[in-house]
């Protein structure tokens, strides 16, 4: 009986800390854009997705640790020039990234 608990532990021991090759599997959007310049418009494009394969990691160990999702806002200010002068705006985006790890 002791012989078949402690065999039992240390299998359970080598596949909990099993180290394989993981996939990280991101898709990527726009999910708005905006500017302070009158009349501009914003046509949403197609999502993308990115793979990143770590090799020979645990689920839990730190490059797993990377694939992470999140949702970003950030802001910048352009400049357009036109024949009367320029004019500053801001544009402002934002994006989201949901990502999976297998």
């Amino acid at each position: 009986m002791k012989k078949t608990l402690v065999l039992a532990a240390i299998a359970g021991i080598a596949f909990a800390s099993c180290k394989k090759d993981r996939t990280c599997t991101c898709t990527n959007s726009t999910v708005s854009q905006t500017s302070t310049q009158p009349g501009y418009s914003y046509t949403p494009t197609a999502p993308s997705t990115d793979k990143v394969t770590y090799k020979k990691i645990k689920k839990n160990g730190v490059m797993a640790q990377t694939c992470v999702s999140e949702e970003r806002t950030y802001s910048y200010t352009y400049t357009d020039f036109t024949p009367t002068g320029s004019a500053n705006y801001v544009m402002t985006i934002n994006t989201k990234n949901e990502c999976e790890l297998k």
